[in-house]
């Protein structure tokens, strides 16, 4: 025979899964145009950008749009003046450690990215 107390934990943790999923389940996203979705995406890609999905209510309504090329993507940079768009560093380091970024290859500020300033690790942010 079971304990008691094992039933009612997963009886718990089935509820909090079920509540964490509930907000996935709860979106209401916008029809798809297709014929829009494939123009669009055929003019990102001769143009060069980079088409997917950015953030999670793109992922959870299968929303792509497209994210420009950066000119100077990986290219060294101490700071983000150096850069087109953002100085990052693909390593994870502590904050302070100095490093030799590069530029983002894309513009999105979707994702996590460690970015660098004066020539040293200034934080990590992730953005969905």
């Amino acid at each position: 025979m079971r304990a008691p107390g094992r039933a009612i934990h997963r009886q718990v943790v089935f509820f909090l899964l079920a509540l964490l999923a509930a907000p996935a389940a709860a979106q209401h996203c916008p029809a798809i145009d297709r014929a829009k979705q494939q123009a669009d995406e055929q003019a990102c890609r001769a143009a060069g950008g980079e088409w997917s999905r950015f953030g999670v209510l793109a992922h959870l309504c299968n929303q792509y749009s497209c994210a420009a090329r950066t000119r100077d993507g990986g290219k060294p940079c101490r700071g983000q003046g150096d850069c087109e768009f953002k100085c990052v560093s693909k390593r994870e380091l502590p904050l302070g450690t100095p490093v030799t970024g590069e530029c983002a290859a894309v513009v999105t500020h979707f994702g996590c990215a460690v970015h660098v300033e004066g020539g040293r690790v200034s934080g990590r942010v992730c953005i969905d």
